[in-house]
């Protein structure tokens, strides 16, 4: 062999063993969720409030606060007429949005859907995986309900 045939077939093998490399590297993205931050990004042991007489009014309804969604379920200002879950998507972060047509929760990044109890309706519409909301426990005092992490 000579050293101008050498030469060529050695650049040739490095650069295929590069092309593999950037290749293998460039891979199909992960099926698993991102890691959820613990609590659903809310800091343990806070609380957030809502004011049920000027907030949340309608059946439907729903406010962001303190990164928990608080969303108005049915009529009457008991415990059971409310549902809270985390604010931003187990996926990758998205903003989550009560969407009352249909009765579900909805990612703006990836369309994932969930329940009001926090269970997958549909996963994640760029090939990833979500897992389930956190919800948080309510409590209803006068006009003021709270939501405990």
């Amino acid at each position: 062999m000579e050293r101008n045939e050498f030469i060529k077939s050695l650049g040739l093998g490095v650069a295929l063993v590069c092309t593999g490399t950037c290749f293998s590297a460039c891979g199909k993205k992960s099926d698993s969720p991102e890691p959820s931050k613990p609590n659903g990004g809310v800091t343990p042991g806070t609380t957030a409030s809502v004011d049920l007489s000027t907030q949340i009014l309608a059946v439907g309804a729903s406010v962001v606060v303190s990164g928990i969604l608080f969303i108005r379920t049915a009529s009457g200002n008991t415990v059971t007429s409310f549902a809270a879950t985390q604010a931003a998507c187990p996926h990758q972060g998205g903003a989550l949005s009560f969407i009352q047509a249909s009765n579900y929760i909805q990612c703006a990044l990836h369309s994932s859907r969930y329940t009001t109890t926090g269970s997958i309706l549909a996963q994640p519409n760029d090939g990833g995986t979500t897992s389930a909301l956190k919800v948080y426990s309510l409590t209803v005092t006068g006009n003021t309900l709270t939501a405990i992490t």
